[in-house]
């Protein structure tokens, strides 16, 4: 596959990853399952900082110093909610990072959420992308979903990544990992101590102005 192809996935992957919710136009953040890859630390020389959400205090370590994007996610017909994003560009041309999405009242599944992130970028990009060995689980009270994510071009010009789903009261986490499938072993790395460092505030969340 061209280079240019592998460019523009990477692209629409961040641009679903930005907008993700619910079921109509993803956002970003997730972990592999624990079978697919080893929590080790994806490389001594990246500089892990730690960075959190103000309105939830919701906080997770990424490999560099994020750079956050505010949106507004469709989540049903007419309906939106306020997410925040937060990304590190990798050296690879990969990303990596998470989202919280304020969404009270919510009442769709972790399941349909990664449906409408597959549909978003299937829908942005002319490489469909598929989420393989899926898996739900419940970890401190929380549901959690992991999948990991497979282009349909076979070999190292493909795409690789990584999503975790978390649900925490009124709001959805998301972590993503992705880049090119050649480096899916240290995305996976990367994807994995994101997850382990995700932190919740003990008390609730402070009142919005």
């Amino acid at each position: 596959m061209p280079r240019r192809t592998l460019t523009h996935s990477l692209l629409a992957l961040s641009t679903a990853a930005a907008l993700s919710a619910g079921g109509v136009v993803p956002a970003a953040a997730a972990a592999p399952p624990a079978s697919a890859v080893a929590p080790a630390a994806p490389s001594p020389s990246a500089e892990w900082v730690r960075t959190q959400d103000a309105p939830s205090r919701i906080s997770a370590e990424l490999p560099g110093r994020a750079k956050p994007e505010e949106t507004s996610v469709p989540v049903d017909e007419g309906e939106a909610v306020a997410a925040r994003a937060y990304r590190v560009d990798l050296p690879d041309g990969g990303a990596a990072g998470f989202t919280v999405h304020d969404v009270p009242g919510w009442r769709n599944t972790l399941r349909e959420f990664l449906d409408g992130f597959l549909e978003s970028y299937n829908a942005l990009s002319d490489e469909p992308l598929a989420a393989k060995d899926i898996k739900e689980t419940t970890l401190e009270g929380r549901q959690v979903l992991d999948a990991r994510l497979v282009s349909e071009v076979p070999g190292p010009d493909g795409i690789a990544g990584f999503i975790r789903l978390i649900a925490e009261g009124d709001h959805l986490v998301q972590i993503l990992t992705f880049g090119p499938a050649a480096d899916a072993d240290p995305l996976g790395r990367t994807q994995a101590r994101t997850a382990a460092s995700l932190r919740f505030p003990a008390g609730p969340s402070p009142a919005a102005d």
